[in-house]
């Protein structure tokens, strides 16, 4: 009798303790602070600059030519990691959070693809950049396409690792990762925890094995920011709503610049037939393709060695345009 009662009181504390779960961390008592996310992912060479209402988290270095870096939906600055230790020695390479992701703060509701390319214009204006190219990756690919069309006389070349040009397809996800996004949306939608960003990041990868404990760390951190969810929702729904009914097909015709476009042909989020596709819609662009057979969705990431020598080989194959100009003269 005494094991009974006793296995009633451990059976009822586990059923307790499984139904606070979710509470808790829909009361966001699981989440990192942003200060605490802040002091983790914006370590020197990060500052914040106020670029009009928006309090932007920004990288800038290295002296050159400049580049401009827009990272992909979900991720943020420390995408280009590798690669801008790889190009800062030749270039400048500025990079920068735009919301709803990282830390960049926008106090304004996200009117989706517009909304970030209004900040890039809002950017570029205030930093005094003229003449760059634009190294972009998927989502951000597709900001660096409509920012473009909008701005030749800005950009010299665009180099794109994989990009929409219209509504991407959904992406094929192992049974648990699809079972945590269940959950998220419906029963705890301020919070995912650091297991499914592992699980999911690797099934983006060509090469599981390839994915980085660090990588995985700061994607956990940057998006379970308090609140980062609830932006990141209204974005996607203003892009369904309005972007996507239409994407940048008109965009991308209308520009001209050289464009490198480097694909992971394992990529599952845009598969390899959007490379060929990309290449009829910048039917005005000259364009190089590189397949990276063996990588995925991310090969700045995957493998950032090769496929950064390829981008810098593109880059310095570009005429001379602009006189160099380092942090210090434009600003």
């Amino acid at each position: 009798m005494g094991f009974s009662r006793g296995a009633a009181w451990v059976l009822a504390t586990l059923i307790i303790l499984v139904a606070a779960l979710p509470g808790s961390m829909r009361l966001g008592w699981w989440n990192p602070s942003y200060d605490t996310v802040r002091a983790h992912q914006a370590t020197p060479p990060s500052r914040f600059e106020q670029v009009g209402d928006v309090r932007v988290h920004l990288r800038d270095e290295g002296q050159g030519p400049v580049i401009l870096m827009l990272h992909s939906s979900m991720t943020n600055l420390r995408l280009w990691d590798d690669w801008a230790d790889q190009l800062k020695g030749s270039y400048r390479v500025i990079r920068f959070d735009w919301p709803p992701y990282g830390l960049t703060i926008d106090p304004t509701p996200s009117q989706g693809m517009p909304s970030a390319v209004a900040l890039v214009e809002r950017f570029v204006d205030q930093f005094k950049l003229d003449r760059f190219v634009i190294v972009a990756s998927s989502s951000g690919a597709t900001v660096a396409t409509l920012y473009t069309a909008r701005h030749p006389e800005k950009v010299r070349a665009l180099a794109l690792s994989t990009l929409p040009l219209k509504a991407p397809p959904p992406t094929p996800v192992s049974w648990f990762v699809s079972a945590v996004q269940w959950l998220h949306l419906n029963v705890v939608p301020n919070y995912n925890p650091e297991i499914f960003y592992r699980e999911s990041l690797a099934q983006l990868y060509g090469r599981p094995e390839r994915l980085k404990p660090e990588t995985v760390r700061w994607y956990y951190e940057t998006n379970n920011v308090p609140g980062g969810f609830a932006r990141v929702m209204r974005y996607l729904e203003a892009n369904q709503r309005t972007f996507w009914k239409t994407g940048a097909g008109d965009e991308a015709a209308a520009i001209r610049v050289p464009i490198l476009l480097q694909w992971g042909d394992r990529d599952i989020v845009l598969p390899i037939d959007r490379a060929d596709e990309a290449r009829r819609m910048f039917a005005n662009a000259p364009m190089q393709i590189i397949h990276y057979p063996d990588i995925g969705h991310y090969p700045m990431l995957e493998l950032p060695g090769p496929t950064g020598l390829d981008l810098k080989a593109f880059l310095d194959t570009l005429p001379a345009d602009a006189p160099p100009a380092g942090p210090e003269t434009a600003r």
